[in-house]
């Protein structure tokens, strides 16, 4: 409580000082929930960003708001579009419809992947169309698609195309070993025609979005994809993009492994030996965060905290430490193998060594990143991170136990952390922040979704989103969403 009157007396001076009327809203729309993060695009024409998300019911459920658009300067439900199961992935745009209006690209469970009218969510086109006959949710076959990516246009239409992963049976439990084989896939952004189904190398499953760079600054385009998962094994990979489309991935090399778990988060492509080569930044099931040289893929350095962690997030680049180039990384664990995760870890780690010089154990299980801008205005860089925890509250002479969620800021990433606004009812069950500038007025914007139920955390009820504005400008913003700009992982 105390940090909380702490924070909302620090926001109130700032508006005092600077008579700023910050721009906010709150929409709750009941029925769904959402593990989805938000991403920023104007759909209206009005000039101001607005906002578009994955939702969904209870898993294996349809629902009316599998995606939906918000109108930035007000919350209003812009459209929404249903589907078979929840969406999951964030969306990218591109206008293929030729009215000069950006469309949405997204994809989640039961092999939901969709293009979309920007203007008014109507069906352009899907990877698998709605078939009464399908067993949608227990066909082994049918899997799940993640974030994707644009890649140069392959099939000679004048559009980009999409590259996805394709993998995940959710009705596999824990103990089950036997799963369907992952795939990356190249889906035509103009028509939805597959161009290329690429099973995995090694067999495995697959959840990792892949991520697509010109590492050596030739126009040879690299993706870096992954396997594995929570319980089984698996390997990060690297392989051309000219070679995946002409022969497949049987050439991809190994570049890191699993042990005996996987890889699901991706990768920070970022400099961090500072030879004008991005590297690459991961962490793996297994608790490990590694940063791995982009240009011979040799390690560079290795964290991993004593004990069993688990890590399902990417690390948040910034810099934090001393006064180097160097990028250093706040970065997150799950204390216990899942799904029995009993707390989570965070983290500062110096880029320059690989030393953590930060810890703080603070609330329950999340898979939400951490995103990171200068909030303070004192030119530093800080880290905001959404967090789940348990609450405790007093009725009468009773006490009651409730859901909580909130996000923190970790000032030039360590603590003391604190509450920038109070906490919520609810959880946030993976659904990273947005930091922008909606209405281009030079401050920043947050975007944070939740579930409103207090007593069920995987309860996907009762969403709420919520637009905050600071009075700092959005200049000062350094990784702003999942995946950063465009969702592409890379970060200049």
């Amino acid at each position: 409580m105390i940090r909380t009157l702490f924070s909302l007396l620090l926001l109130s001076s700032l508006a005092a000082c600077t008579s700023f009327t910050p721009d906010e809203w709150v929409t709750e729309i009941p029925q769904i929930g959402s593990s989805s993060s938000p991403m920023a695009v104007d759909l209206t024409g009005d000039g101001i960003d607005d906002i578009v998300f994955g939702g969904g019911g209870k898993e294996f459920t349809a629902t009316d708001a599998a995606v939906v658009a918000l109108d930035g300067a007000t919350g209003q439900v812009i459209w929404q579009h249903p589907a078979r199961n929840q969406i999951v992935g964030s969306a990218i745009f591109q206008d293929i419809d030729s009215d000069s209006i950006p469309d949405v690209f997204i994809g989640g469970r039961s092999a939901v992947f969709c293009a979309l009218s920007g203007k008014d969510g109507q069906l352009l086109w899907e990877f698998l169309p709605d078939d009464p006959a399908v067993a949608y949710y227990e066909d082994t076959s049918i899997l799940n698609f993640f974030n994707p990516q644009w890649v140069p246009d392959v099939d000679a239409d004048g559009y980009r195309d999409i590259l996805t992963a394709y993998g995940g049976f959710v009705k596999a439990g824990p103990e089950v070993t036997d799963r369907p084989v992952g795939y990356l896939m190249v889906i035509s952004g103009l028509t939805g025609k597959t161009l290329r189904k690429l099973p995995v190398p090694d067999g495995q499953e697959t959840y990792l979005s892949p991520v697509v760079h010109d590492f050596n600054g030739e126009g040879k385009l690299e993706v870096i994809f992954g396997t594995g998962g929570e319980n089984l094994a698996g390997k990060l990979y690297r392989i051309e993009l000219n070679v995946l489309m002409n022969e497949g991935l049987t050439r991809a090399k190994v570049i890191m492994d699993g042990n005996d778990k996987g890889f699901i988060a991706p990768p920070v492509l970022i400099d961090v030996n500072l030879d004008g080569t991005k590297d690459i930044v991961i962490n793996s099931v297994d608790g490990r965060l590694r940063c791995l040289n982009g240009s011979n893929n040799e390690t560079i350095w290795t964290v991993q905290p004593p004990g069993v962690f688990d890590n399902y997030t990417m690390p948040g680049p910034g810099f934090f430490v001393g006064n180097d180039a160097v990028p250093d990384f706040f970065n997150s664990f799950g204390k216990g193998a899942w799904p029995d995760t009993e707390y989570s870890l965070h983290t500062l780690v110096d880029g320059a060594t690989g030393d953590i010089i930060f810890s703080d154990t603070l609330g329950t299980f999340q898979y939400a990143s951490p995103v990171v801008a200068d909030f303070t205005g004192n030119g530093k860089h800080d880290v905001l991170l959404a967090v789940n925890k348990d609450l405790e509250i007093q009725f009468g002479e009773g006490v009651d136990e409730f859901l909580g969620t909130s996000l923190y800021l970790f000032e030039e990433g360590r603590a003391p952390s604190r509450e920038l606004f109070n906490a919520s009812l609810g959880s946030n069950l993976g659904s990273t922040p947005l930091i922008t500038d909606l209405d281009h007025d030079q401050r920043m914007d947050i975007i944070f979704s939740y579930m409103s139920d207090p007593k069920n955390f995987y309860s996907f009820k009762k969403l709420k989103v919520e637009r905050r504005e600071l009075p700092e400008a959005p200049d000062a913003i350094f990784l702003g969403n999942y995946m950063g700009p465009n969702c592409t992982s890379i970060i200049e």
